[in-house]
């Protein structure tokens, strides 16, 4: 009996530290992995034809250049953690 007792106390004692390892893994994943993926989200978001994307450094995010539908040129930077496109 104190076995059985024993064992379901580390199986769940376990399985809450491994809930616990992948719940912080999450949380240190890039929401933005490449360079397609920065073009997609801000060519939908502001339109027009993606001209050039340039990883940053410190692997921080990507610099997203496009021409927008009316011919203006606009820079935007997508951080690779949060996934926001924030202004250059």
């Amino acid at each position: 009996m104190k076995l059985r007792i024993l064992l379901f106390t580390l199986l769940i004692i376990g399985s809450f530290t491994a809930t616990q390892a992948l719940a912080a893994d999450k949380h240190s994943q890039k929401k933005v992995t490449s360079s397609k993926q920065a073009a997609k989200m801000v060519q939908k978001k502001f339109g027009g034809k993606v001209l050039k994307v340039n990883k940053q450094k410190n692997n921080a995010g990507y610099k997203v250049k496009i021409v927008k539908p009316n011919g203006q040129v606009v820079s935007k930077k997508v951080n690779a953690k949060t996934g926001k496109i924030e202004k250059n």
